[in-house]
């Protein structure tokens, strides 16, 4: 299985931040989808890695994923985490490489966003009930 390295800083120290919301950085995104899908690491790590030996390295990269100020340097590895659970590599992209005030809208309460929402039955998916906190979430559906 290929892996690939985590390294770098969750926003480039030449791009200013200028807003006054806190906010959501890779590794918060990464862990906030992971969670709400009521999933631990090592229940991801199952998941994706098809050796056991795998999942050790899997774990690790998740950590790595999760941990502030990383970020993953290779898309296919947020593609990965796809395989366990709902998570969007263009919304990851964004929050790695733009500035707070060009991030999409996200959830805090399960991470969802305006491009990967959650499916409240097969033909409706969630709205916002606040900036920051989807109707799911918010307890308006």
């Amino acid at each position: 299985m290929m892996l690939a390295p985590v390294v770098g800083r969750a926003v480039p120290k030449n791009v200013p931040v200028t807003t006054t919301r806190q906010a959501l950085t890779p590794a918060g995104y990464v862990a906030l989808r992971r969670k709400a899908s009521k999933l631990d690491i090592a229940r991801v790590a199952a998941l994706i890695a098809v050796k056991a030996d795998d999942q050790a390295k899997v774990r690790s990269l998740i950590r790595q994923l999760e941990t502030p100020g990383l970020v993953a340097l290779d898309l296919k590895s947020i593609a990965l985490l796809g395989r366990a659970f709902p998570i969007d590599a263009n919304v990851y992209r964004q929050l790695a490489t733009e500035p707070a005030d060009r991030h999409p809208q996200i959830c805090r309460g399960c991470g969802c966003s305006e491009w990967d929402c959650c499916e409240r039955w097969p033909d409706q998916r969630c709205g916002w009930a606040a900036p920051n906190l989807c109707t799911r979430c918010g307890g308006n559906d």
